[in-house]
């Protein structure tokens, strides 16, 4: 390379840098802009108003079937032993 190669440096302008952060901040400004307005159309959404009942009525439906379940279990189990009685061991 030829050692006498000069080399333009940009120079930056307080103009330039002024134009700059102000671009920067109106880029901010409009993603904070929109991230609120997403927070807020999501705050008022019905749906996790619905998630929260769903979840509500099938915690109450599982509730149900195991209290149907062990019901049956036990009804099971009480037929078991009503229907193979002990032998007597007092009649000999």
């Amino acid at each position: 390379m030829n050692k006498c190669t000069n080399f333009e440096r940009h120079k930056m302008h307080g103009h330039d840098a002024v134009e700059l952060k102000n671009f920067w901040e109106k880029a901010i400004q409009g993603q904070t802009r929109q991230r609120e307005s997403e927070e807020s159309r999501l705050s008022k959404s019905a749906l996790n108003k619905l998630r929260h009942e769903w979840t509500q009525r099938l915690e109450g439906r599982a509730k149900l079937v195991q209290a149907h379940m062990k019901k049956q279990k036990e009804q099971m189990a009480l037929l078991s032993t009503e229907a193979h009685p002990l032998p007597d061991k007092t009649v000999a």
